[in-house]
Parts: C-alpha cells; structure tokens; sequence
C-alpha cells in the first residue's frame, strides 16, 4: 500500500507541479535555447528535473507514515541528490566547466560511497572504492548525454526505477523500494509535458539527479544481492546508457571531436533517422529498457552462472551489432546556430 502511494502521490504531484515550474522557469531565465546541435527550434523551460525531485521528496514523507520509517539505504540513495540537483541547476543557468561539473559529479558519488556502500568486486578496497567512483560519475554522465530527445530519459528512468523498487521491497527494504517509486512516478508525471511534444525539459538538474538515482539504486541492489552470479543482473538493467555512452565516446574519437561536445550522433538520434520517427524511436528504447530490466531481475532472481552469461551475451551481442549498424548512419552536422 505504501509504495503505490508513494508512486500515485508523486505522479499527482508532478502534474499538477509540471505547468507551475515551467512558469517558474521563463520568469528566472531557465530556458534551453534553440542550437543546431538540439532538436527543438523555439527556447523551452529547464526546470522539469526540479519538479521531479521535488515530487518525488513530497511523496516519500508523506508515505513515511505508512511504514516503519526511512531506513539507512533509503538515507543513502538521497544522499547525494542535492548535491547533483544543485549543480545541474547552476550549469542550466550559467553554464560549467565540465571539469569543474566532473569534480561536483565526483563530490556526490563519494556521499553516497561515504556511508560503506563500496561494492566487493574481488579487489583490493581502495581499487573497489576507485571503480565504483568512476562508475557512478559515468553513468551520470551517460543519462546527462543521453537526454536529448522528449521522453527518453523520463521513460527510461520510470521503467527501471520501478525495476529496481521490486529488488528493494524483494528483500524487504520497503523504505528505498518508495523512493525509487517515487521517483519513478515523478518522472511519470513528468512525461505528460515531456513527451511526445515537450513544453519543458528535465535539464542538466533532471538528468543528473536521474543518473545518480539509477547508478545509487544499482549499486544498492549489487551490495544488497547474494555473492554469485546475480549480481550481474544489477548493471544489465543499466546496460543502454552504458552502451549509448561507449557508442558515442568512439565514434566521437573516431572522427577526430571532442567527447564531452553535443551532437546529434548518439544511437537515439541514429535510430530516428532510420525508422523516420523520433517517437516511434522512443517507445522502442522504452521498450529496450523494460526488456533489460527483465533480464537484469531474471539473474538477479537466479543467481546461477547460466542465465547471468547467456542473457549477457545476448545482450552483448544485439548491442554489438546495433553499433555497428548505427554507426553507419549518416548524422546531421551542426551548422551555425538557429536565431
């Protein structure tokens, strides 16, 4: 009853907040202007990633009493949020250097790994600790690149939060398993504004704040797992903004540009240009994603060597090949930047 709750009272709260924020937004100067780079062509608000946070904090302290309380994961997992909401509100409004975004990225992943929530992965601590640092700013990272379209991070986010909330509430940590819900409704209400048309974007703040709940929430399931195989099914729900990521860094070096500068070359905007419909595009990564996350909880659930390998290497091989595919796809160059 709870995590309905949680996940109801957050898409109540999100719609209704949506339209105010976006208000907010042109009133303080939070827009994202048109560059040929983007696909939108007219400015449009920036502060959906703050509607989320907000709705989703509302509704998990009003779930609070339905429960026993917040347990220390829950205490975890939002550690760090304020830090990267912060930070992405500072780069919507006068922009960062993005080694300076790096270290605020770094500030973060070190909260949350502060609690001792620093995965074994077989090796020395210091070598864990490393990893898993560079991990969770990368993922971040990849969720921050990969919001480029309506919809798509939104959507992605719901569906495997709501993945990772059935992992938490499994193993009775019902505390995380309504904030992940809330989360994961948050951006639910969110997508009526987002998607397939958008009158606001989640911005650097969203996408941030987005990232970092997927990369605490896995790490979260990891440690939580059994020692085994399982474990495995934790980075496999992950796997397509890690994919995305990898795509994008190599063809980008491959051509001779810099990582870190946008672009219309990521494998979302590669597949619209082949199925000619960037919402067609959408729903199939939605559905990619859910795909995923069933894979991830099917080896999270067995902790046995054989589904953990072979849905690992099926996966690795359906996303070599559609690299390799997409990688042929003509991308629209920038020109110079719409008035």
């Amino acid at each position: 009853m709870a995590l309905a709750f949680a996940f109801f009272v957050a898409l109540i709260l999100s719609l209704v907040l949506t339209p105010l924020a976006t208000r907010a937004a042109w009133m303080l100067g939070y827009l994202d202007h048109p560059q040929a780079r983007k696909l939108h062509t007219t400015a449009t608000a920036l502060l959906g990633g703050v509607v989320v946070f907000i709705s989703a904090l509302i509704a998990w302290l009003a779930g609070l009493g339905l429960h026993h309380g917040p347990d220390d994961q829950t205490m975890q997992l939002l550690s760090g949020a304020v830090v990267v909401l912060a930070l992405g509100l500072w780069d919507d409004r006068f922009g960062m250097n993005p080694l300076l975004k790096l270290v605020g990225q770094a500030v973060a992943a070190g909260m949350l790994l502060s609690a001792g929530t620093v995965p074994d992965l077989g090796m020395p601590h210091a070598l864990n600790l490393g990893l898993t640092l560079i991990g969770l700013v990368a993922l971040m990272n990849a969720v921050n690149f990969l919001d480029n379209m309506n919809g798509l991070v939104g959507g992605l986010s719901a569906i495997i939060l709501a993945a990772f909330a059935w992992t938490s509430a499994a193993r009775g940590a019902t505390g995380l398993a309504a904030a992940q819900l809330a989360v994961a409704g948050a951006c639910t209400g969110f997508l009526r504004y987002n998607f397939p048309r958008a009158s606001i974007f989640l911005g650097d703040a969203g996408s941030l704040f987005l990232g970092y709940s997927l990369g605490a929430s896995a790490l979260l399931a990891f440690d939580a797992a059994p020692q085994g195989w399982g474990r495995v099914g934790a980075a496999l729900m992950l796997a397509y903004p890690a994919f995305d990521l990898f795509f994008v860094v190599v063809n980008r070096i491959r051509e001779g540009r810099k990582i870190y500068e946008g672009g219309k070359d990521h494998s979302n905007h590669r597949l619209a240009s082949v199925i000619q419909c960037q919402k067609k595009a959408v729903l199939l990564l939605w559905l990619s994603g859910a795909a995923l996350c069933a894979s991830g909880l099917a080896v999270l659930r067995l902790n046995h060597p054989l589904p953990a390998l072979g849905l690992s290497a099926l996966w690795i091989i359906l996303f070599l090949w559609a690299g390799v595919r997409l990688s042929s796809v003509p991308v629209a160059r920038a020109g110079p930047a719409r008035p």
